[in-house]
């Protein structure tokens, strides 16, 4: 059989995400070849390509890099997903898409509608559940191990643009990027969470947040002066299952170190932070007692070990279009987790708790 061509659209100006999807084919080079790259600013692609030192061909539009592929990764800011994923669709292609989805659950529908009606694989790119701790997580939460869980407690986020003079970046912008934080690293979190609870707490009914935007503005990228920032910093927000289980996450790009999650219930608890991916503090109890004695460190089975982890979606997609079977992160888990998403939002905006429907 040979093997799958695939393509990278969106090469990025700063930190895009596209340097992981050609380690994760590089990784995988026994079933996928990465033959070629666009970027719709004149040069970008060349020089990325250059600097990565990839023998790829350079398109110079959309449409070619689709008529070189047969799987294409869409890397591009989130406004250009929802467009480029319809068009990849269209032209019989499967398709890798980074999250979020869109800017909004409402702009999501067009990708959820055709992909709903092709036999091509649509995946999004929630990266997070390949953590083995986290896979851990969700194995002893769904053997009972901890019996009702009473809390989830979730932190994620970066530095990187504390710095007040990281220019003005699309994912800044909320016409470009939707919001800000919340939707960047919310989007990972919320996933990660009802995918770990709602075999056991149900589903999500309820959602109140906070959003702020601390540095309101920024040097402009290709133009003098300084513009503003109009989405948010940073946002704090909480969720209610119906089992009664409450959710409860930070995230900003203005400062959180570690990716921790932290599991409460009545057999015990369990803590993941990011600098130990294969490893699990737990501390378990009598269902009907208290705690004693202390926790202790555990590693991860082997079977639910990949290093590094962030390469397990591109096997997953991979594996998907060699079945022939559509992945569970699929653009309908996308659409939804932007629900919740724009829940929080308007949370923030009115000043109450949003119920879900």
């Amino acid at each position: 059989m040979s093997k799958l061509k695939v393509g990278i659209a969106g090469t990025g100006y700063t930190v895009g995400i596209a340097g992981n999807h050609v380690h994760g084919y590089k990784r995988y080079s026994e079933d996928c070849e990465l033959v070629a790259i666009y970027d719709i600013v004149p040069g970008r692609a060349e020089s990325w390509a250059a600097e990565h030192g990839l023998d790829v061909k350079i398109a110079s539009s959309f449409d070619e890099l689709l008529d070189m592929v047969d799987a294409v990764s869409i890397c591009t800011p989130n406004y250009a997903h929802v467009p480029l994923v319809v068009r990849a669709l269209e032209k019989g292609r499967h398709v890798l898409c980074e999250k979020p989805l869109s800017i909004d659950a409402e702009s999501c529908q067009a990708a959820v509608d055709i992909a709903s009606c092709t036999s091509k694989i649509s995946m999004i790119g929630f990266s997070y559940r390949g953590i083995p701790a986290v896979r851990y997580m969700k194995q002893m939460v769904e053997e009972g191990r901890l019996g009702a869980v009473y809390t989830w407690r979730e932190t994620l986020g970066g530095c990187r643009i504390a710095n007040p003079e990281v220019k003005l970046e699309w994912r800044m912008q909320e016409n470009l990027s939707g919001t800000g934080a919340l939707a960047d690293f919310g989007c990972h979190m919320l996933d990660l969470c009802d995918w770990v609870l709602s075999g056991t707490a149900g589903r999500m009914t309820a959602v109140q947040g906070f959003v702020s935007t601390m540095i309101k503005e920024r040097a402009n990228i290709f133009t003098p002066g300084k513009g503003a920032v109009t989405n948010d910093d940073s946002a704090a927000f909480n969720v209610m299952f119906e089992s009664g289980t409450i959710a409860s996450f930070v995230a900003s790009r203005l400062g959180v170190r570690r990716h921790t999650i932290e599991v409460y219930g009545e057999g015990g608890m369990m803590l993941f932070r990011d600098d130990k991916p294969g490893e699990l503090e737990i501390w378990f109890k009598d269902h009907d007692g208290g705690y004693s004695g202390s926790s202790e460190i555990i590693t991860v089975p082997e079977e639910l070990q990949i290093d590094p982890w962030s390469d397990a979606e591109f096997r997953e997609f991979l594996d998907c279009i060699k079945e022939g079977r559509q992945p569970d992160r699929s653009f309908s888990r996308a659409a939804f987790i932007q629900e919740i998403i724009d829940a929080a939002r308007e949370s923030a905006l009115i000043g109450e708790t949003v119920e879900l429907i």
